[in-house]
């Protein structure tokens, strides 16, 4: 059992990174062997949290040094009239963060590098991240039950 929480941990982590590696299929087949969906799945959303979160501190820090400040600050100005995405309004940053989480819609690695320009903290950013995982990996690893 441990072998299968350590290699989901892992291929959950890889895959925060490696959007072509997707932890799911992975998941099903663990599933398939009558591992413990809740279990597994939650393991696997600390893995894929841990990379997230990753993403976001990196993306975070290169977004505060000056020089990419300042591009960032061109880049991102805004006309009057443009139209702003949800994670332009700080109230709905976390609840996007969650439902992209656990739908992948939008992609968690876009939202996690965009949510990083904003001003929510990296703990709520983090227990987004971990709870959306969780549902969507648990969900994902009940299906094979249903068969």
């Amino acid at each position: 059992m441990t072998a299968a929480l350590l290699s989901a941990l892992a291929v959950a982590a890889l895959s925060a990174f490696v959007p072509v590696t997707p932890v799911e299929p992975y998941l099903v087949v663990l599933a398939a062997e009558g591992r413990p969906a809740l279990l597994v799945g939650v393991v696997a959303a600390v893995g894929q949290t841990a990379g997230k979160l990753l993403i976001f501190y990196a993306f975070r820090a290169t977004v505060r040094s000056g020089p990419v400040r300042r591009w960032v600050a061109r880049r991102y100005s805004r006309p009057p009239g443009r139209v702003r995405t949800l994670l332009d309004r700080p109230a709905l940053v976390a609840p996007t963060v969650f439902v992209s989480a656990v739908t992948g819609l939008p992609p968690l690695l876009v939202v996690s590098v965009h949510a990083a320009r904003t001003p929510i903290s990296a703990p709520v950013f983090a227990g987004c991240c971990l709870a959306g995982r969780a549902i969507r990996f648990v969900a994902v690893m009940l299906v094979p039950t249903l068969l």
